[in-house]
């Protein structure tokens, strides 16, 4: 005999699910945090001795010798000029900006010296050039640029640049006592295009109380033919 019991048929699973509301929200709360990560990521201070290290100035180091041939050449840096308006803290010269003359900077015998814009330190540089004389050869001199203390060692540095694109530029810094050279160190470069590089040249002083001299000079300067020079420092080490 069939069973009169009533059946009840099972009762689907719930599904448990987010309305259409609930998932909106959820994806707005989604998007700000990713939004405030990338914020924090970008805002995030790098920390003590993790900072951005700012783009290097190389200097090219001179290879320095005693008076007599100039020194074994070497490859300027091809850096971009730090380009400092003011002149450098401890700078023994006050004229070697040229952004007022060029008093107290004679040109080596035949050379054409002026002064021209667009300088590695503010608005001038000094521009040279040879003379019809002087076999493609330019310079520039400081006579009594300071007074020595026997035993220090001095360091010239000067802006140059070629605008005509390479060339050779020989540094100088001579000693003189008594109106006659004691010694002097000298330094050879040879210059990679047309951009200011920053060259220098070291000297140990002999006699106490004599005077410095600082030359600069080129030569081989490309189709332009001239050497601008800018920013002369002139520092004790």
């Amino acid at each position: 005999m069939a069973d009169s019991a009533p059946r009840h048929l099972a009762e689907p699973p719930k599904r448990f699910g987010l309305s259409p509301l609930q998932r909106l929200f959820l994806v707005a709360l989604l998007s700000l945090a990713a939004i405030t990560a990338v914020i924090a990521l970008l805002t995030r201070d790098p920390g003590p001795g993790r900072r951005a290290a700012a783009p290097a100035t190389t200097r090219a180091q001179a290879t320095t010798g005693t008076s007599g041939p100039a020194a074994s050449a070497t490859t300027a840096s091809t850096a971009p000029a730090a380009r400092p308006i003011r002149p450098t803290p401890g700078n023994l010269l006050a004229d070697g900006d040229f952004e007022r003359d060029l008093a107290g900077w004679r040109p080596l015998a035949g050379t054409r010296a002026r002064r021209v814009e667009g300088g590695a330190s503010g608005r001038w540089a000094a521009a040279i050039a040879p003379g019809p004389s002087r076999d493609g050869q330019a310079g520039l001199v400081r006579r009594d640029a300071a007074t020595t203390r026997a035993g220090t060692t001095y360091e010239a540095s000067f802006w140059v640049r070629a605008p005509g694109g390479g060339g050779q530029v020989v540094l100088a810094l001579r000693e003189l006592a008594g109106g006659r050279e004691v010694s002097a160190d000298r330094a050879g470069y040879t210059l990679d295009g047309g951009g200011w590089h920053q060259l220098a040249v070291e000297h140990l002083t002999r006699a106490p109380g004599s005077r410095l001299s600082l030359e600069v000079g080129g030569r081989d300067l490309g189709d332009d033919g001239r050497l601008l020079v800018d920013a002369v420092d002139l520092q004790t080490e």
